[in-house]
């Protein structure tokens, strides 16, 4: 898995961290450019640099090389989108960046279960009550019309009371 070739065991930052930012990232709307951010800041503390910095060069080197494509190559893109090939190819990597999403979602899931016995990631379907939460969440979005941001706060709370169970 790349995060762990070229992020933990570089020694930036620690499997469980990744996990939990990669967790809390997947709660916040849009592209997980933020990721980056978080990312940078804590390699900037294990290099014992201020966080801010990190946080700073994380964001710059993510964001920048964006902006300067899409500014620099605007004159062009209004004469290519007028012609049909052009449009059919972005609907093929459309359908391909869908696909990667989903494959994100199901390494994920493979790996998204942190506990002190498995401090770099287990399957989620270890445990039922994570298939429960991640059931209830599915459910009620897609059926039940849930609010996204609610089921993301049922989880939370149906999390808590897993925590409450085990540890108690």
């Amino acid at each position: 898995m790349r995060w762990r070739r070229y992020v933990v065991n570089e020694g930036w930052v620690s499997p469980r961290d990744f996990l939990l930012g990669l967790a809390m990232i997947q709660a916040f709307p849009g592209p997980n450019f933020n990721f980056a951010v978080y990312l940078g800041s804590l390699a900037a503390l294990s290099g014992a640099k201020p966080s801010f910095a990190g946080a700073l060069l994380a964001y710059l080197a993510i964001f920048s090389p964006g902006l300067i494509l899409v500014h620099g190559t605007m004159g062009l893109w209004v004469k290519l989108r007028t012609y049909r090939w052009v449009k059919s190819g972005l609907r093929g990597i459309n359908a391909a960046a869908v696909g990667l999403v989903y494959t994100a979602v199901y390494r994920l899931w493979q790996i998204g279960y942190v506990h002190e016995d498995f401090a770099a990631g287990a399957s989620l379907g270890r445990d039922p009550w994570w298939v429960v939460v991640t059931a209830t969440s599915y459910t009620g979005c897609c059926w039940f019309g849930v609010p996204i941001p609610v089921a993301i706060l049922l989880g939370g709370g149906m999390g808590l009371v897993w925590y409450g169970v085990v540890s108690g």
